[in-house]
């Protein structure tokens, strides 16, 4: 049994390089850990949900008994949920309804101010649920929707500080 030398050498030296340009090009996570996300004042229209209100104040940690102004500023306007049935056929039923919701952000971070409207799309088999199950449903949809639109705010907020 012959082994070929410089083959075996060949391979270990391009792991080698592959293992030391992997671990030389510096490559690292960003961490978001201090973007400073407590130093926001947030203001919601009255249309805003009180659910979607205290998710976001809890996902950002704003204290709002701390009265102090602070020039950094995300306000949460025009919210709107709409569900739409889907009907098919000779169902007297809808097969599916659909839950779309909109939202408009503005952050505001010293001279830089972010316009966005946001939105959410969720869509549920409602032939296969009870009556009584809709609703529930519905209301697992909503919860759904307003930790969607908490993510996407976190996400354009950590855009802004970067």
């Amino acid at each position: 049994m012959k082994v070929n030398v410089s083959n075996f050498c060949v391979k270990i030296f391009c792991q080698s390089f592959v293992l030391l340009l992997i671990s030389c090009c510096n490559f690292h996570v960003i961490d978001y850990s201090e973007t400073g996300l407590n130093s926001y004042d947030v203001n919601f229209d009255s249309d805003i949900p009180i659910k979607l209100q205290s998710h976001l104040i809890f996902s950002l940690g704003v204290n709002k008994n701390i009265k102090e102004k602070k020039s950094n500023i995300i306000e949460v306007s025009d919210f709107v949920l709409k569900t739409y049935d889907v009907y098919s056929g000779n169902a007297l039923r809808a097969l599916e309804t659909e839950v779309k919701s909109s939202l408009i952000l503005s952050i505001s971070k010293g001279a830089k101010k972010i316009n966005k409207k946001l939105m959410v799309l969720k869509r549920y088999n409602a032939n296969e649920l009870n009556i009584l199950a809709e609703k529930e449903m519905l209301d697992f949809i909503k919860d759904e929707i307003y930790n969607e639109f908490v993510s996407q705010i976190l996400t354009e907020v950590n855009l802004i500080e970067v």
